[in-house]
C-alpha cells in the first residue's frame, strides 16, 4: 500500500498521538516513516541572526525530533522543514518525498479518545496531495492495539469506492476484516425511518444493498456488509467508529487536480469520531483529476 508516510510532530501531546498512529499504519503496509518537525521561519530570525545561529537551531531541533522518536519507539527518518504554516509544510515534504499518506494529530483541546481536528490538523487536510489520518487526542498514551477492524463509509460514488479499494488493501496486508456501513441518502433531513415512504425506503434499500454486494464480490479479504441504514451519514459513521480501529472515509468535494477539499460527512467525522479516522479524497488514489487544474481556485459550495 502506502511506501512512504509522513507524519507531523511537534513535540507535543498532538505529535506524540500522529507518531503511534503512523508507526501503526507503517508496520500495516510495509512503508517508511518520516517524522517532520516544521519550524517556522521565526525561529531562525533574531536581532543578532547569523548562519551559525541556524546551524545550531536546525542541529537543536533535529537532535529533539530525533530524541522523541527514540523515545516513542518509533523508526524513521528525520526531516525539518521552515514554513509557518504547518499544513504548507506537510504537503510539501508529502510532495518531495513521494508519500502515500500524512498523519497528523488532534487538537489539545476537546475529550480524550476523541478526534477533534484543530486548525492544524484540518488545514492539512485541505488542499493535501495525499490521503490524510488524524489521530484521536490521548491515541500515543492508550492501548489502542493492533488495527484489526477497519470500518468504511460506503454510498456507491467514485470516492467511496477508493476508499474501499484503500480499506480492502490494507486489511490484505495486515489481516483486519472490514465493516462496510452504506447510508441511504434521505429526501428530508430526518434520522427515524418512521418518517420516510415505506416503498421507497424498501427500494431504496434494496439498491443501497445491491450496489454494496457488487462493490465487494471480488474482494479477497473478510467483509461484513449489508447494514444499510436510512439516516444521516454522521452519525451512523460515528457509531461505526466506535467499533473499529480504522475509519475510513472518502471526501467529494472538487477541487484541484488530485488534492483533498474536505467534505462536510468527512469534516464533521474529523470532529466527532471515537478512532483514527483516513480521508482519501477524490482522485488522490488513483490520479483521476479533479473539477479544476492545480492553478485554478478551489470551488468549496459542492463539498459533501
Amino acid at each position: 500500500m502506502f511506501k512512504t508516510i509522513v507524519a507531523g510532530t511537534d513535540g507535543r501531546e498532538g505529535g506524540r498521538d500522529a507518531l503511534s498512529l503512523a508507526r501503526r499504519l507503517a508496520r500495516m503496509s510495509g512503508a517508511e516513516l518520516v517524522a517532520v518537525r516544521v519550524l517556522p521561519f521565526d525561529y531562525y530570525s533574531t536581532r543578532a541572526a547569523s548562519p551559525s545561529f541556524a546551524e545550531v537551531a536546525d542541529e537543536d531541533a533535529r537532535a529533539q525530533l530525533t530524541e522523541e522518536l527514540a523515545r516513542a519507539g518509533v523508526d524513521g527518518r528525520v526531516r525539518l522543514q521552515g514554513d509557518d504554516s504547518p499544513a504548507r509544510a506537510l504537503h510539501r515534504v508529502a510532495e518531495e518525498e513521494h508519500a502515500g499518506l500524512i498523519v497528523v494529530g488532534s487538537t489539545h483541546r476537546g475529550r480524550a479518545g476523541r478526534v477533534l481536528a484543530g486548525d492544524h490538523a484540518a488545514g492539512t487536510v485541505h488542499a493535501s496531495p495525499c490521503p490524510v489520518a488524524v489521530a484521536p487526542r490521548g491515541f500515543a498514551g492508550r492501548e489502542w492495539g493492533a488495527v484489526t477492524r477497519i470500518g468504511v463509509g460506503f454510498d456507491g460514488r467514485p470516492e467511496a469506492r477508493q476508499a474501499l479499494d484503500l480499506a480492502i488493501g490494507l486489511a490484505r496486508d495486515s489481516g483486519a476484516t472490514i465493516e462496510v456501513v452504506s447510508v441511504i441518502g434521505a429526501p428530508v433531513a430526518e434520522v427515524e425511518a418512521g418518517v420516510y415512504d415505506a416503498e421507497w425506503l424498501e427500494q431504496a434499500r434494496a439498491d443501497a444493498e445491491e450496489e454494496l454486494e457488487t462493490a465487494v464480490v471480488d474482494a479477497d479479504v473478510e467483509i461484513s456488509t449489508g447494514v444499510v441504514f436510512a439516516g444521516t451519514a454522521v452519525e451512523e459513521l460515528t457509531d461505526l467508529s466506535a467499533r473499529v480501529d480504522l475509519l475510513v472515509v472518502g471526501s467529494r468535494a472538487w477541487g484541484p487536480v488530485r488534492r483533498i477539499l474536505v467534505g462536510s460527512t468527512a469534516a464533521h467525522l474529523m470532529r466527532q469520531a471515537h478512532c483514527p479516522v483516513l480521508v482519501l479524497p477524490r482522485g488522490a488514489a488513483t490520479g483521476q483529476p479533479g473539477e479544476q487544474d492545480d492553478g485554478a481556485r478551489a470551488d468549496h459550495s459542492t463539498a459533501a
